[in-house]
């Protein structure tokens, strides 16, 4: 394959040069914009020829005489303001003299015919120009409204075009005519019969509103219901956070109308000797002077009090807030770590009101962890004080931040789950009060009444429990053995419901051995244990443990009112605690009078695992960070336990002065606080240090330290490996 490239015919050297010569000068003047043609670069490519194999074969040309191009001297297509040639001849003449290089870019026009230009002429052509006349400062900055026509305004012509639409019948009533006595002609007459009575007879005074019709019901909309356009110009508003604060102060403050309750009987009295009542719009407390005996006694000034005790205490809580807050950690990679179970004292809350008063119950805010609530009553039998019952936060250990009085010792009190600032409080008189600790006065949502509550006796827990997603009810359980529901009602009545009642139990039980006793004189009575704790199921909702002074535990249930389901004997005293474990909730732990901590797994009637202590315990706690950390409270004495360890005696102890009984223990929820109550009032609150790194598998290390335990009693633990394969069948 071969491809030449032919030449034409060399010209005259003079003749050449010549050309040539004019063509550069051609470029020198193009620069002032001459009519001459341009120095094209597709006219020196048509001298050649391309030939391949004796075939011509050269490419054409890309322009085509069909577009025009546009002359130097136009910016764009849309400012052209030159005629356009429409005939082939001047488009083929014009497409040479209309060539311009810009920048190695090479701009072509087209001519479009304005006859295949739709228009519509309906459209407003002006919008978005803003006119010189037109003030800008009347309407907003960051947008232009297009000025438009009056409302009353309407064009000279408007054409309208009529159609013939399909007849629609909306009622329709022919005339019929038949020979009278055939069944058609008694049909006819009936009809007439009936439209001479709804017409001129006495149907014609029917009520009518709720007769149907056949007439289409038609909305139209005419321009003169149009509403005009406002005026619009430009505003500034400026809102501190002050201002928005004050604002919305008042806001809360303002009394919603209330609506009249249908539950409530009222008095029936003639309208006009009931007195009519004025509505406050806002407190009277806004209207106040601004003298310090006035400010004192307001809520506003008690709050900001509060937040400047707040701050001022961490100057000298500084570092224990940081321990506490876990800002402060100690490194588990350290070389001089040390597992002696150390606990740090960070503060202790007491104050004047407090001194010497036994601390009965401690519940912490379920939507708040740092606000606690602390009942104060009476810890013997003989001994005689009020009830006080104490609100305090963390961020403030020198004062507690509400004080209500009683005058009957508190035994139990708990927040409850939905309304956070709700407090349920039990009494030894066998009362129980819901307060609001939102109002630094004593604010009763609800109280029980004698006439149906039928307890007289000591409330030992108070918890809540949840109907449904809004309403709650109060669980008490009492001296007498009485499991009690409390309901409140839109009538502000405390109802009483009565949901269990603890018998005594006879006979040979589960769980722990007991001597029978021997009995000198066959009396048949009936006595009732007291129960003294309760602890929900933490997988069934219905089912409850209660633990009473016999030491023994029953198991009960919501739906069973009369019985309980099962009861195993726990502990040779009263049982005072029961906890399930955090990382499995089939592991229970109890401890009493006894002076014992007893380990029970459900599903199995004998005690895994038993933890001697020197007097009675009244508290106990799991850890929720270390599956096999447990404190319990002993009479003075703060023992600390490590199930994988050593299960014969505690790792560590704490003794506090002889004076005192520690009465209640509970872990934070970050478990490395700890908090402990005693009999003369005092909170105190420790740092749990020098402790081994909790594992990743907290269940596994739990469970490897019981079979550990039982590795004496191989029928138990045959038993416990059943269990779990049962479990984990029935899970899948």
């Amino acid at each position: 394959m071969s491809s030449n490239i032919m030449l034409p015919e060399s010209p005259d050297p003079i003749t050449r040069s010549e050309t040539v010569a004019s063509k550069i000068s051609f470029n020198e003047q193009s620069s002032s914009r001459t009519s001459k043609v341009a120095f094209s670069f597709m006219e020196k490519r048509a001298m050649y020829r391309v030939v391949v194999d004796g075939a011509d074969v050269t490419p054409e040309d890309i322009l085509e005489p069909d577009y025009v191009m546009m002359v130097d001297t136009f910016s764009h297509a849309a400012f052209e303001n030159k005629p356009r040639f429409k005939s082939e001849t001047g488009l083929k003449a014009t497409s040479k003299s209309r060539s311009v290089t810009e920048g190695a870019m090479t701009v072509f026009a087209t001519t479009i015919s304005l006859d295949d230009i739709h228009i519509d002429h309906t459209l407003n052509t002006s919008e978005g120009f803003i006119p010189d006349d037109e003030v800008l400062e009347q309407a907003p900055s960051a947008f232009y409204l297009p000025k438009s026509k009056p409302v009353m305004s309407y064009p000279p012509e408007i054409f309208i075009v009529l159609k013939e639409t399909e007849t629609c019948y909306l009622f329709e009533l022919p005339s019929f005519a038949f020979e009278k006595g055939t069944p058609e002609a008694d049909k006819v007459e009936e009809d007439n019969e009936f439209y001479q009575y709804i017409t001129v007879g006495k149907g014609r005074n029917r009520k009518m509103i709720v007769e149907e019709t056949q007439t289409e019901e038609y909305i139209a909309q005419t321009r003169h219901t149009l509403a005009s356009r406002p005026q619009r110009k430009n505003a500034i508003a400026f809102a501190s956070l002050w201002d928005m604060h004050d604002t919305y102060a008042k806001l809360a403050n303002v009394k919603k109308v209330e609506e009249p309750d249908e539950m409530v009987l009222y008095q029936s009295a003639a309208p006009n000797l009931l007195r009519k009542k004025k509505l406050n719009v806002f407190d009277a407390s806004l209207k106040k002077g601004k003298c310090f005996e006035e400010l004192a006694s307001t809520s506003e000034f008690l709050d900001a009090v509060l937040l400047a005790e707040r701050v001022l205490s961490t100057l000298e809580y500084s570092e224990a807030q940081k321990k506490y807050r876990g800002l402060v950690r100690i490194n588990p990679l350290s070389l001089d770590l040390v597992y002696i179970y150390t606990m740090k004292p960070l503060w202790t809350f007491e104050c004047e009101d407090t001194i010497n008063r036994p601390i009965t119950g401690i519940s912490f805010n379920p939507k708040n962890e740092n606000i606690l609530a602390v009942a104060h009553g009476k810890f013997r039998y003989a001994e005689c004080y009020n009830g006080l019952v104490c609100i305090w936060c963390t961020k403030n250990p020198l004062k507690p931040e509400r004080v209500y009085q009683f005058e009957d010792p508190l035994t139990s009190l708990a927040f409850a789950e939905k309304n956070p600032n709700w407090l349920a409080c039990g009494f030894a008189n066998g009362d129980v009060l819901i307060l609001d600790i939102t109002s630094y006065t004593t604010k009763s949502i609800a109280k029980s009444k004698r006439d149906t509550n039928p307890c007289f006796e000591p409330i030992w827990v108070t918890s809540w429990r949840s109907i449904d997603k809004d309403n709650e009810f109060v669980m008490t359980s009492c001296q007498d053995g009485r499991i009690n529901k409390f309901t409140n009602t839109k009538t502000h009545d405390f109802i009483c419901s009565p949901m269990m009642r603890i018998s005594t139990v006879e006979g040979k039980m589960k769980g722990l051995e007991a001597t029978k006793a021997c009995l000198k004189v066959d009396v048949p009575i009936t006595r009732y244990p007291a129960a003294l704790c309760i602890k929900w199921h933490p997988n069934v909702e219905h089912v409850y443990l209660v633990g009473t002074d016999e030491g023994c535990i029953h198991k009960c249930s919501t739906h069973y009112l009369n019985q309980h389901i099962e009861v195993f004997k726990a502990h040779a005293g009263p049982v005072y605690g029961m906890e399930y474990s955090p990382f499995m909730s089939s592991l229970l732990v109890s401890c009493g009078a006894d002076g014992a901590i007893r380990l029970w797994i459900e599903g199995m009637d004998d005690v895994i695992m038993t933890l001697t202590c020197p007097a009675a315990v009244y508290g106990i706690a799991f850890c929720p960070i270390n599956s096999t950390v447990i404190l319990s409270v002993s009479g003075n004495i703060l023992s600390i336990w490590d199930l994988r360890r050593k299960t014969h005696m505690p790792c560590a102890e704490y003794s506090f002065p002889n004076n005192v009984v520690l009465t209640y223990i509970k872990f934070a929820a970050s478990g490395d606080n700890v908090f402990v109550g005693e009999t003369s009032g005092r909170i105190h609150t420790f740092h749990l240090e020098d402790t081994p790194i909790p594992p990743f598998y907290q269940r596994k290390m739990l469970d490897e330290a019981i079979k550990k335990a039982l590795c004496t009693r191989p029928q138990l633990l045959k038993q416990l490996e059943k269990l779990e394969k049962f479990r984990e069948k029935y899970a899948k």
